[in-house]
């Protein structure tokens, strides 16, 4: 038999259980070198926006492509928010490109957003070996800068997700890429007008709880 006390307890149990899915997968600021989640791949859901462009790295040495979507997170277990954006992004380098492989991408910026990172399984043929996000939460970079994970010549990137608690975007995102090879090592550059969650101001009193809160769960992660 339970007594209401022990209800209670339970309850709130279960409530801290609930929470941890979260504290376990979400992206915090100042995160570094974290293994990316692996998403299944989500078949052909809507798509809310869908943009395209070219990349062109010390004069034809790195070059490719890159496609961007918005979408309504259509994973069956959303760790962040159901229903809110996921912003994906593929990398192709050209075959044609001199030898040079990009071995990081750099996302900006999703400042004040809770986001979960990863790759969509099996919808490139290069995944990240690792992402970090930033120190105050702006910028979420993925590193393919393994031997196997590079985006070399000819290569396409796995789409890479930040899944958001973000319900609205615009058209005020970047996107920086560095990579080379042994003559020219360190090529980089920047896409812009990219699709990113929409920018909202914090008050300054929301900073001091924001850092303490991102303070809290890294030293419950760590303890953990």
């Amino acid at each position: 038999m339970i007594l209401p006390r022990q209800r209670y307890l339970v309850a709130a149990f279960g409530l801290i259980l609930m929470s941890f899915p979260l504290l376990a997968n979400v992206l915090l600021p100042g995160d570094t070198n974290v293994s990316p989640d692996v998403f299944a791949d989500p078949g052909n859901p809507p798509l809310l926006g869908d943009i395209t462009g070219t990349f062109n790295l010390g004069n034809g040495v790195l070059i490719g492509h890159w496609e961007e979507v918005v979408l309504v997170d259509p994973f069956s277990s959303p760790t962040v928010c159901g229903g809110c954006l996921d912003f994906a992004f593929q990398i192709t380098v050209d075959s044609s490109a001199a030898g040079a492989g990009i071995f990081s991408a750099n996302f900006a910026r999703f400042f004040g957003y809770t986001t979960d990172v990863g790759y969509v399984t099996n919808s490139g043929d290069v995944a990240p070996n690792s992402v970090s996000r930033g120190p105050f939460g702006g910028g979420v970079t993925f590193l393919f800068n393994t031997a196997d994970s590079a985006i070399g010549l000819g290569r396409v990137s796995d789409f890479v997700v930040v899944s958001t608690n973000a319900t609205t975007y615009d058209r005020s995102g970047s996107l920086g890429i560095a990579g080379g090879n042994s003559q020219n090592p360190n090529l980089s550059g920047q896409i812009n007008e990219l699709f990113e969650p929409t920018f909202v101001a914090p008050e300054p009193a929301s900073w001091t709880l924001m850092l303490a809160g991102a303070a809290a769960l890294g030293l419950m992660r760590r303890r953990r």
